[in-house]
């Protein structure tokens, strides 16, 4: 028997801890790739799958600094020992947070701008470029403004500019938390065909892995900077068996708490198990989705009834350069609504709940904020009503801890200073992250940041909640506490609206979605009937039963619905 074949990529008892901490957040962590393996690298918030990433192209030690121990070597090149330059060559990275590696101003010259650091012939430069704009759809976006594209178009651009580089390892951090499902499920697909077409190593580390699970060949977990499993997905549903948390597509978790029946990896195969056990009938609707509120959005509201929390009228909103982001928007939110705004990236959610809280103003048209007209009230009186959280935590987050940035909000929404210890105390812990109350946010990961955004938001507990992606780099664990969270919040009163992609998420918390497209609103309603009436725009459970019981769009109707099957 020959010798088993060396990895591209060799991983030799890797221990890491970042300058200033004492707890490592790498340990002890051996791993091989081999030319063409696609691994999919799973874990909580914090686990150490970013870190993970930058050893790979060298980031971890020479840009980060820190203490590192063990050994990373890439087609042959010691990370420690190669610059970051030479790397770059071999192994390209799409962050978490595209922006942060945009250095020109258009789509275009971003493609192009690690091509003209490497002096390509202006020709083949030129070939590479169009294929890779052409290859992701980016061909329409090119001469647009970098600071003008959705945060999915950027994560496109992003990985187009690492593409046209050609290299042999291609590392993925959480690349589609800003696409729309179709276009997550696109992206995906054609990472898939240059993994098998080209031989490319793909490592993508992602929370929402219903999108990538049956994508890979292996699966890596890690756990407080520990690798605990490496293995094929079907060997990790067995090992995932009895455990409390586990990052696993929704079918498969649904199907793993069944006794004897297998564990679908995929909604084919959910669809294939459900289909042996299904009866000659099919399961009645009523039975296990809960009965439809009669829609309101279409009747005339009553004089006499309260201002709604919002209300839009033929709205408008045209960028500069002559995108029409928004166009005609007619809506009325009413108090203590649960709404979800869901679409393609670019159809206009942001831009519409940015007019919300005063962050854009109507080209033409009008926004009632709880009765008053948005146009003459300022953003920070606009803020005390509607609190909102953008895409990047980033650029929300201005203290060196986290009990400042929280205590930065209260002072500005003028809350009574008796009462922050409380507010910040209940925050922190709802959210989980009273172990980094006296850390700087901007040491944290993304899904940490993100949490500390989304309580910097939450402690003055305003009447309108706006979320604009909060799930964005959170794991499933982390999702649904804050799930039930904001449940409970809507039920005390206050309005919450959840701009998302993470259908999942939506479908467990809100009672309403308005699906956008083009800059206007295509569909409004309860989220069973918004859901389950779409092909793409709906969860993996809706998926799985449709035809069965069409009305299941969540976990708790999956069960129900699995339960009545033979």
């Amino acid at each position: 028997m020959g010798m088993e074949k060396i990895g591209l990529l060799e991983i030799e008892d890797l221990s890491y801890a970042y300058p200033g901490c004492e707890e490592a957040a790498l340990k002890n962590v051996t791993l091989s790739v081999r030319q063409g393996e696609f691994l999919l690298l799973l874990g909580a918030s914090g686990s150490g799958k970013s870190t993970l990433c930058r050893a790979v192209n060298g980031l971890v030690p020479h840009f980060y600094g820190g203490r590192i121990e063990g050994s990373v070597k890439v087609d042959g090149m010691d990370t420690v020992t190669s610059t970051v330059s030479e790397l770059s060559r071999t192994v390209g990275m799409v962050f978490q947070d595209p922006e942060n590696q945009m250095v020109t101003d258009s789509a275009l010259s971003e493609v192009a701008f690690g091509l003209e650091n490497l002096g390509l012939e202006r020709l083949q430069m030129k070939k590479r470029v169009e294929e890779v704009l052409a290859s992701l759809r980016l061909s329409d976006i090119r001469d647009r403004s970098i600071n003008e594209l959705s945060g999915g178009q950027q994560q496109k651009v992003a990985l187009a500019s690492v593409l046209v580089m050609h290299p042999k390892v291609l590392v993925l951090d959480e690349p589609t938390s800003q696409l729309d499902p179709i276009s997550a499920e696109d992206f995906l697909s054609q990472l898939k065909a240059l993994n098998d077409e080209l031989g490319l190593i793909v490592i993508l580390a992602e929370h929402r892995v219903e999108r990538c699970f049956h994508f890979a060949d292996r699966v890596a977990v890690l756990d407080r900077g520990r690798m605990t499993f490496a293995g094929e997905p079907s060997e990790m549903t067995e090992w995932s068996r009895g455990k409390r948390w586990v990052p696993l597509p929704s079918i498969t978790r649904l199907f793993l708490d069944g006794k004897g029946i297998g564990v679908p990896l995929t909604v084919k195969q959910g669809r294939l198990k459900v289909a042996e056990m299904v009866p000659p009938q099919v399961i009645a609707d009523d039975t296990v989705a809960p009965e439809r509120p009669k829609s309101r959005r279409k009747e005339k509201r009553p004089d006499d009834r309260p201002p709604a929390a919002v209300e839009v009228s033929g709205l408008w909103h045209v960028y500069e350069e002559g995108t029409e982001a928004v166009r005609g928007v007619d809506l009325v939110i009413e108090r203590s609504e649960f709404v979800a705004l869901i679409g393609e990236n670019g159809s206009g959610k942001t831009t519409l709940v940015k007019h919300f809280n005063g962050l854009l103003r109507p080209g033409k048209g009008k926004v009632t904020i709880e009765g008053r007209n948005a146009k003459g009230i300022e953003v920070a009186e606009l803020a005390r009503a509607c609190g909102m959280l953008g895409q990047n935590p980033n650029l929300q987050l201005l203290a060196a801890t986290t009990q400042a940035e929280l205590e930065i909000s209260l002072a500005a929404m003028d809350v009574p200073r008796e009462s922050w210890g409380a507010l910040i105390d209940d925050t922190l812990e709802m959210l989980e992250i009273e172990e980094f109350r006296d850390a700087n946010p901007q040491d944290l990961s993304c899904g940490e940041r993100e949490r500390v955004a989304l309580a910097s938001v939450l402690v003055y507990r305003p009447d309108i909640l706006v979320l604009d992606e909060p799930t964005r780099g959170v794991d499933q664990g982390t999702k649904d506490r804050l799930a039930a969270y904001l449940r409970r919040y809507n039920s005390e009163g206050h309005t919450v609206i959840l701009v998302t992609h993470d259908i999942e998420f939506a479908a467990e918390c809100c009672d309403r979605v308005l699906l956008m497209g083009n800059g206007q609103v295509l569909a409004d309603g309860d989220k069973h009937d918004v859901l389950a009436g779409s092909l793409f725009f709906t969860t993996q459970y809706n998926k799985c039963f449709r035809g069965v019981a069409d009305g299941v769009v969540t976990r708790e109707e999956a069960s129900r619905a699995l339960g009545v099957l033979p």
